[in-house]
């Protein structure tokens, strides 16, 4: 028994005196300065990226940070990564986004990220064969996601009102949106109005006819507490029911004027026109007695001279000196010896 225990004295000591030996020789140094460098990261000698954060707006999400090391002059490269965050602690877990990129950022959109879930997310740098420590970031997509506004706006403006056609999100498979219109006049931009539509066709009823509105929209969810910033605003103009009587009533004096016109030049027209000899009297036989048949008069000139109260006395000399008043008539004889009369008289009975 004495024995045993002398014999593992004895071992002992020689261990001991093998391991101070181990530690001032070469090859231990070596193994030692190994073993801390797999115990210690390189992290010393390059600095982690900072400011961390992900943009996530609907299903896009992009990982962004920044670093800086004025010290370091070669070209520096990044990796990130993700796991579920209830396996973080699991290296084998994680899964690689972006490895050795140069930029400052990563696009973990492809990665199509369980929207319910939570997810650890980690960025390094590398350069020259060391790393730096990982900067951590937890990303929960259905608290940090943010809405974006409708990507377009189909308007079209209608007898007093405007229907608006919104474009539908991809966040709808998601939760349930809802669309919140502000709209006014043109004119009156301080005056706005607000509607709330659970669909994407909306329209824009009771307004003003002859009037250009402008419209914003925005999506919204009251269970999550989200809403997107409003679009740009979009202006249409309505129309109105007396547009159409206008055009109709312009169109009924483009028609009046038209036919007065018509019949102006129709009247015109038959009164510069030369008469014709109507055909029933063109169309008689040659041997058909003439209808009027016109006698020929002789007819000779009776001169009358008949007395006037202011040339009296005049008269009355004149009778004086040949007896009688003169006058003188016209007779007619026609062509059958027969004498016609004129009618025209002295005044005088005879």
């Amino acid at each position: 028994m004495l024995l045993y225990l002398h014999v593992g004295l004895n071992l002992l000591v020689l261990f001991s005196e093998w391991t101070i030996w181990l530690k001032k020789s070469v090859w231990g140094q070596r193994m030692t300065v190994l073993w801390h460098h797999r115990q210690q990261p390189t992290s010393a000698t390059l600095s982690s990226p900072y400011d961390i954060r992900m943009i996530a707006v609907d299903l896009n999400y992009t990982l962004q940070w920044a670093w800086s090391d004025s010290q370091f002059n070669d070209t520096v490269n990044f990796t990130a990564a993700y796991a579920f965050w209830n396996i973080k602690d699991d290296e084998g877990s994680y899964k690689h986004v972006c490895t050795g990129s140069g930029k400052h950022w990563c696009d973990f959109t492809p990665c199509e990220l369980y929207f319910k879930a939570s997810f650890q997310i980690r960025v390094r740098a590398e350069a020259a064969g060391k790393h730096s420590n990982w900067t951590h970031l937890r990303f929960t997509p259905d608290e940090d996601v943010l809405l974006g506004p409708p990507s377009g706006v189909n308007m079209q403006g209608d007898v007093e009102m405007v229907i608006l056609n919104i474009s539908k999100s991809v966040m709808n498979s998601l939760m349930k949106l809802q669309y919140e219109v502000h709209y006014y006049e043109q004119q009156q931009p301080d005056l706005k109005h607000m509607k709330i539509y659970n669909d994407p066709y909306a329209p824009l009823t009771s307004l003003k006819p002859c009037t250009e509105y402008c419209v914003q929209v925005r999506v919204f969810n009251k269970d999550y507490n989200k809403s997107s910033s409003f679009t740009s605003p979009q202006c249409v103009s309505t129309t109105g029911r007396h547009v159409v009587w206008l055009k109709v009533l312009t169109a009924l004096c483009c028609i009046l004027l038209l036919g007065a016109v018509v019949y102006m030049c129709c009247r015109l027209r038959r009164k510069i026109s030369v008469y014709q000899t109507p055909n029933s009297i063109l169309g008689l036989p040659l041997d058909h007695p003439p209808l009027l048949e016109a006698h020929e008069l002789n007819c000779s000139l009776i001169l009358v001279s008949a007395p006037t109260p202011w040339l009296e006395s005049s008269q009355l000399l004149l009778q004086e000196q040949d007896g009688t008043s003169k006058f003188k008539a016209v007779s007619c004889h026609g062509s059958n010896g027969s004498e016609q009369d004129s009618g025209i008289g002295s005044g005088e009975k005879s």
